[in-house]
């Protein structure tokens, strides 16, 4: 009897789509493999359990989810990815990257935000928010209101600390977050 191969799991065995340097696609995509893009991407691609790679030659005007992303080309759309996003010294991405780990190669060209949180965890997002009011969340920035309660906290005991600000003629004034801020020329 013949020893039978057995199956691989997906994304293990190391096939992998590749959109050719001619190739035009106006869609969504989605699968169960790797991709390589070489050729230009408009609509949205959808490959959560795989990696997702935008050659130096691909174009894409898209937003990306995949495990892996790794741009070495042109992005314009969001990045999100379960465990990493990479962009090459020749990539140019515009929009938001979300991924647990990001890396920016030296080169790289990236406008957008990043946001390298993990997802809250149920009992660690309870006990959070049933410590005391107004501290800044331990792991990571806090949200919402929480973020609020913050800034009020830390302006309002800055404030207290701080000596009264003295008036000036060189004096300015600038508004942040917390409230109006006073500059004065010393």
């Amino acid at each position: 009897m013949q020893d039978r191969e057995r199956p691989k799991p997906m994304g293990t065995t190391g096939e992998r789509a590749a959109i050719g340097r001619s190739i035009t696609i106006k869609g969504d995509i989605s699968g169960d493999e790797d991709l390589l893009v070489q050729g230009t991407v408009e609509g949205s691609v959808k490959l959560e359990s795989h990696a997702v790679t935008v050659g130096p030659e691909g174009r894409v005007h898209a937003d990306i989810t995949g495990r892996l992303i790794t741009v070495e080309g042109e992005v314009e759309g969001n990045l999100v990815a379960n465990e990493q996003i990479i962009l090459r010294g020749s990539a140019r991405v515009e929009g938001d990257i979300k991924a647990p780990r990001v890396v920016l190669d030296d080169g790289a060209n990236f406008r957008g935000l990043v946001d390298m949180g993990a997802p809250r965890q149920p009992e660690k997002a309870a006990a959070r928010e049933s410590g005391s009011a107004g501290k800044a969340a331990t792991n990571g920035w806090p949200k919402g209101e929480a973020a609020a309660e913050s800034a009020e906290s830390v302006a309002t005991s800055s404030a207290a600390k701080a000596p009264a600000p003295s008036t000036s003629a060189a004096g300015s004034k600038d508004k942040g977050a917390a409230g109006t801020v006073e500059k004065t020329a010393r």
